[in-house]
């Protein structure tokens, strides 16, 4: 197809046959390759560039310019050749590889470095398209190129994410417009497809399709376990009940000696019975106070959607199901003459970004609720008591009839409760929402997993029969996995740790293959998003008691430890190890693949 031989191939990727390489060696060479097709990519999208510069642009400004062969066209054509692609391929190649150039300088040379992988390109260059001539052009560019050089994974909506949210921050006039475009444009369309089948498409707002799509995932899975039908094919026949006002029902074959459990509930009309009318929907928005009441126009996050504007955040805000609730800790005056041992940095006071926590904004009114599914937390936890002088975003802290009435006076931060009354091992209410909007997916390396459909895994064991000896269930110890990572990293070999990082306090997360090969977590999350969480304080809360044991004590010549005991001993000690080679080699870390 191209020409070079193998060994020319394997010289310039520095690529070894994989056949004679074991399991860490092969992960080697996989990330070598990705590594590799980054600068390749960025050959490609600089040798177009140059092939306009040379063809094209001296005939802009020309009559030929104007022609159906536009000098762009039979560019394309050329490229179309020598990459043996087609036309509309080619010339949506070439307007790529001029946005990285004159737009994306900086993205650019991080492509060229390895520091991105190349399909993670498109993404960015459609997400910025809107910047074209703005004057924040080069600092967005600059500053999406920061976030490229982390130490970490990017799965495909976490590059969307920032890339969005460093826009929407930077230039919200023009995100505004273009959203009122985009309010214009929704509509439903549909397609045939072979063998007689059609497609629907529909365009709508993110919490409209949202509230959509969960009403019918929630029909679809309130089928019984019999019913023959893939869970794609129940969403589908749920949205044609739901729109025809028809009944949906499981269709198992109701065998007598196993009866159907289906709960699907339905509600009769004048007409028709209808199908999951008591469905209850909860939508999660996370946006600042500020940007809520429209004093500033930070972005928000809306859970399995992404980052969403300012103006959205309050459109959705003023919506008449909305029930907004407040996270933040409260606030006690401390007289001059008590003693304190810790003094905050009085650097986040001064951030203005950090004014007013995260407000949850959610669809309908309903309890605070809490996933059922954990795994484990550990580390050293303290009474966290934070004193800082009052700043001015604090109402509650009555300065009248204070000694000092030039001075404002200390403050304590109350902590947030970081487990339930009386249960230990699962984290409170405001606990949980804490961590999910802090991951806003799933944490591990490349998977888009929403929060709020995932588990919350304590990522050092806990201890159920002594949890005093470790896993504390705590924020700073916990994170988002998906179903299907919870059950890999519970069940088998791979080992995970998470501490914070000593020089910005942000939350680090790394991944161990069962050869011992590290994989960060991810470069960017909710930190990000909402640098006021950095600021909550947490209660490390009562040092849980040893539950008692009913078995008999064992053989003097037995073991001195179950496996599952001493497999958690063995991880806590290879967490600590390589924590500390972690941390000595983090700024000469390579690129995350």
């Amino acid at each position: 197809m191209f020409g070079g031989t193998r060994s020319e191939q394997e010289r310039a990727t520095r690529i070894v046959a994989a056949a004679v390489l074991r399991p860490n060696e092969l992960l080697r060479n996989a990330e070598s390759a990705v590594a590799g097709q980054a600068y390749l990519e960025w050959a490609r999208y600089d040798a177009a560039a140059q092939l306009h510069r040379q063809l094209v642009e001296p005939h802009e400004d020309t009559a030929v310019a104007l022609r159906a062969l536009d000098p762009f066209a039979v560019c394309a054509a050329r490229l179309a050749a020598a990459q043996q692609i087609t036309q509309q391929g080619a010339e949506h190649h070439l307007s790529r590889a001029l946005a990285l150039r004159d737009r994306l300088p900086a993205v650019n040379e991080q492509l060229r470095q390895g520091r991105v992988a190349a399909h993670h390109i498109a993404t960015i260059v459609s997400r910025t398209d809107l910047i074209d001539g703005s004057a924040f052009m080069a600092d967005i560019d600059h500053e999406i190129a920061g976030h490229l050089q982390r130490t970490g994974s990017w799965s495909k909506n976490r590059m969307r994410d920032m890339v969005d949210a460093t826009i929407f921050r930077r230039d919200p006039d023009l995100v505004r417009h273009d959203r009122e475009d985009a309010k214009n444009k929704r509509g439903v369309w549909s397609n045939n497809i072979e063998h007689g089948m059609s497609a629907i498409d529909a365009v709508a707002s993110a919490e409209e399709t949202a509230m959509i799509m969960a009403r019918l995932e929630k029909l679809a899975m309130s089928v019984c376990k019999a019913d023959p039908r893939r869970k794609s094919d129940r969403m589908a026949d749920a949205l044609f009940a739901v729109v025809m006002a028809r009944e949906f029902y499981c269709q198992c074959p109701n065998d007598p000696k196993h009866p159907c459990t289906a709960d699907i509930r339905t509600a009769p009309t004048h007409e028709a019975v209808v199908s999951g009318i008591d469905v209850k929907i909860i939508l999660h928005v996370i946006a600042d106070q500020a940007t809520v009441d429209g004093s500033a126009d930070s972005p928000g996050y809306l859970d399995g959607h992404g980052v969403i504007s300012a103006d959205h955040v309050r459109d959705i805000a003023t919506r008449p199901e909305v029930v907004a609730r407040s996270m933040g800790n409260d606030y006690r005056e401390v007289r001059r003459d008590e003693s304190f041992a810790e003094t905050a940095p009085t650097s986040h006071l001064d951030d203005p970004r950090s004014a007013a926590a995260p407000s949850f904004v959610r669809d309908r009114e309903d309890p605070e609720q809490v996933s059922e599914e954990h795994t484990s937390s550990d580390g050293d936890l303290t009474q966290r008591t934070s004193y800082c002088r009052a700043p001015q975003s604090i109402p509650s802290v009555d300065v009248r009839g204070t000694r000092d009435a030039v001075e404002p006076p200390f403050v304590q931060a109350v902590p947030l409760p970081a487990v339930q009354p009386g249960d230990p091992y699962r984290p409170s209410a405001v606990a949980d929402s804490y961590i999910r909007i802090r991951d806003c997916y799933c944490t591990w390396p490349g998977c888009d997993r929403k929060a709020w459909g995932a588990d919350l895994d304590h990522t050092h064991e806990y201890n159920h029969n002594n949890p005093a000896a470790g896993g504390h269930t705590h924020p700073g110890h916990m994170k988002v996995l998906c179903r299907f990572h919870h059950l890999l990293k519970t069940y088998s070999d791979w080992l995970d740790d998470q501490y914070p990082d000593t020089r910005n306090g942000r939350t680090r997360l790394v991944f161990i293959t069962p050869e011992g090969r590290t994989y960060r977590g991810p470069a960017w999350t909710g930190e990000d998003l909402f640098p006021v969480l950095a600021r909550l304080v947490w209660d490390a809360g009562p040092v849980p008691r040893r539950r008692p044991s009913s078995q008999s004590p064992p053989f003097t010549d037995g073991r001195q430890k179950t496996r599952t005991a001493a497999k958690h001993a063995r991880r806590q000690q290879e967490r600590k190890r390589n924590r500390r080679r972690s941390q000595e080699t983090d700024e000469l870390a390579p690129p995350p693949f």
